[in-house]
């Protein structure tokens, strides 16, 4: 639903994350035993358990946790790697090889997220709690569905059997507190609470430049676990998660956004939220045979006001099934399976001014509809089925081959999409990738509902291709190059005088595909005398084309160069630092050419824009600096952090708007750039009792 502020609901995805086998370590035999005690030997009997928890990060992760300037935050950490960008701004959300923030699916153990990032760009996991953390760019598993761009997949670890321990976590931008510990014998728990402290900066009730603070911003989040370890081989798992963002500002017809659009005077406010629950059952048997059984529950929320009255509210609620299993057959093979169902019913009802525009349209104003209203419920049903074998073919070779089903109530659409990956492994530090496969997602709610958009649109769809190259130099130096091409149809498009529709009421289409394409080349330096980290370079190029008119032009979110170091150095056992360098070229935008009348405020104008994403922002960087240092208090393990965001001062401007005065005319007006973030220095402590 689009108004002065575009607001999304998520759509259900669904995912598959494959456990890995812990194998069991044979005990010595009966006779070795009695022999050995006959000789009066002591005898070590080393056991483990299949199912055992995971409780600990994987060491790519616990990498991701250190980069500097992110607060501990593995998700924000993604920006540092080859081909992920911000989309809008340093606050923005990622946009993944030239496909839209949109096309990219988020899951939380394995289940479904209403959303992963806060509003202000930072995740919404506690740093203690995470235990792997996985992006798939492109050309995904069959295990995957729902999204044509990449996927995030986020673990969360397991519990940990010892006594019961509480983190505190106290810093300028966000304070939380975390229980863990066990309950009985093989069972134990966490949970996790933080809130973000940015209010604090923002007093609320000052008014700057026609703009008043009436709510200042305010995230939350939490997670829990309760995990029983049944046997040897079974483990059950109950999961909560949640997260809610909510501000308030009030717009004055003093304000820049007031001057060009009268519509939006009055006061502004969001609240989103979201809350999942989830039941896990995972067992695992001999011969890396694996079954896992998971049904969740999600409720997701989005409450907005503005303008004289205006308002969009949205209730939905979802319940998932998800079961995948993995067995060795035949010589050489292993087969994995699985099916996904999911249903949401969506509450929603609004009263507002709609925009009808995509992000591929100049100037949404010329797309302002009449003031509408309606109140309804929207039912989405979807289930899929996938299979795929991955066969040893020899030594050196490996074959994955997949075929995934999917099936939309909604849009009425049936997909059979075939994946095939392609591994030879040269030498044992060398290895060739090659991967393929289609996609599709559910539409953009926007454009698919009745009355805002089409409620007959069908689903964007995407071809990938990828060709990866990895090589261990050394037990020290990795590096890895990755050329990948996207193909992007079905995508939507505004209704404007060259689309031919019999419905004057359907403001969308299907008529709008793209591609994307690139290079990308990645240094990692492993731990070795203290230090550690990567370097990366990726050259890119995104376009969109309207299948109407035949007019391409460069994606909004085009970057076509993007560096990128990260340098963590351990002095010793106490003292860490780190840093990390981003420097990239400007993304596209739409230049303001002029100005026009406003055709519905007498004496406003509104900008005037030129060629679709013709011209290109300054090219971007930043340097942001962290130092760590651990100590005790009182027999307490303690850290401090002390960091600079943007310690170069760097003004990176984001985009261009009009910025209006009173001496405008349609020759003579003020354009503005819109800066990123500017110097942030923060200080922070973790305390553990």
């Amino acid at each position: 639903m689009k108004a002065t502020s575009t607001t999304s609901m998520a759509s259900s995805l669904l995912m598959l994350i494959a456990a890995m086998p812990v194998t069991t370590l044979a005990a010595t035999e009966e006779s070795s035993e009695k022999k050995a005690k006959a000789q009066d030997i002591e005898v070590i009997e080393v056991t483990s358990r299949r199912n055992q928890a995971n409780s600990e990060m994987t060491e790519q992760t616990e990498q991701l946790m250190s980069v500097a300037g992110i607060g501990n935050d593995p998700l924000s950490a993604v920006y540092s790697l080859p081909g992920i960008v911000y989309a809008g701004g340093d606050t923005g959300s990622p946009a993944v090889r030239g496909s839209s923030p949109e096309d990219n699916a988020f899951y939380i153990d394995d289940m479904p997220a209403g959303y992963i990032f806060h509003l202000f760009g930072d995740s919404i996991f506690n740093e203690n709690l995470i235990q792997d953390f996985t992006l798939h760019p492109a050309a995904f598993g069959s295990e995957y569905g729902n999204a044509t761009g990449g996927v995030f997949d986020v673990q969360l670890r397991d519990p940990r059997q010892k006594d019961i321990t509480t983190t505190v976590d106290l810093s300028m931008l966000k304070s939380g507190v975390m229980v863990e510990g066990e309950t009985f014998e093989d069972q134990a728990f966490y949970v996790s609470y933080r809130r973000s402290q940015i209010h604090l900066f923002l007093p609320e009730g000052e008014e700057d430049e026609g703009y008043t603070v009436f709510k200042a911003p305010i995230s939350e989040d939490y997670q829990g676990k309760y995990q029983w370890l049944i046997g040897d081989a079974h483990k059950l798992t109950l999961s909560a998660s949640g997260a809610s963002d909510t501000g308030g500002i009030n717009i004055s017809e003093n304000s820049e956004e007031g001057r060009i659009d009268p519509d939006s005077v009055g006061d502004f406010k969001i609240t989103t939220k979201f809350d999942s629950q989830s039941l896990s059952w995972q067992y695992y048997g001999d011969e890396e045979k694996i079954m896992q059984l998971v049904a969740g529950h999600t409720v997701n929320t989005t409450d907005q006001i503005f303008g004289k009255g205006q308002f969009i509210k949205v209730d939905e609620e979802s319940y998932n099934v998800r079961f995948s299993s993995q067995i060795t057959w035949l010589d050489n093979h292993k087969l994995g399976f699985g099916f996904d169902y999911s249903k949401s019913d969506v509450d929603y009802s609004f009263d507002m001014i709609p925009y009808y525009c995509t992000e591929n349209d100049a100037d949404c104003n010329e797309n302002k509809g009449d003031r509408i209203q309606d109140v309804a419920t929207l039912t989405d049903e979807d289930i899929a089925v996938y299979v795929h074998d991955i066969w040893q073919l020899s030594d050196a070779w490996q074959l994955t081959v997949g075929l995934r089903a999917e099936r939309n109530d909604y849009t009425g659409q049936n997909f059979v999409h075939p994946r095939l990956a392609l591994d030879w492994f040269a030498t044992d530090d060398l290895t060739f990738k090659a991967k393929a496969g289609t996609y599709s997602r559910f539409p953009d709610v926007d454009t698919a509902l009745n009355k805002l958009g089409n409620p007959k649109i069908k689903s964007p769809q995407a071809t990938h291709y990828s060709l990866g190259v990895d090589y261990d130099l050394n037990s020290i130096w990795f590096t890895s190059v990755d050329i990948y091409h996207k193909e992007l149809t079905k995508l939507p498009r505004s209704v404007d005088e060259n689309t031919a529709v019999q419905d004057a009421e359907v403001h969308y289409t299907n008529d709008t595909s793209g591609d994307a394409q690139g290079v990308e080349w990645l240094v990692r330096h492993e731990r070795h005398n203290g230090w550690f980290g990567w370097a990366s370079l990726s050259w890119s190029q995104s376009q969109r084309t309207d299948d109407l008119t035949n007019v391409t032009a460069d994606y909004y979110l085009d970057t076509p160069l993007v560096a990128n170091v990260v340098v963590n150095y351990e002095l010793n056992e106490r003292w860490d630092f780190g840093l990390r360098f981003t420097l990239r070229s400007g993304a596209k935008y739409t230049p303001i050419v002029g100005l026009r009348e406003n055709p519905d405020y007498e004496d406003h104008f509104l900008p005037t824009y030129g060629e679709l994403n013709a011209k290109t922002l300054p090219v971007y960087h930043r340097l942001d600096l962290e130092a760590n240092y651990k100590t005790n208090y009182w027999g307490y393990d303690a850290q401090w952090t002390w960091a600079i965001i943007n310690a170069m001062a760097q003004k990176n401007v984001s985009g261009y708007y009009y910025d209006p005065s009173d001496n405008d005319s349609l020759t003579e007006y003020n354009v503005s750039g819109e800066e990123d973030i500017g110097v942030f220095p923060y200080i922070g402590l973790k305390m553990t009792f």
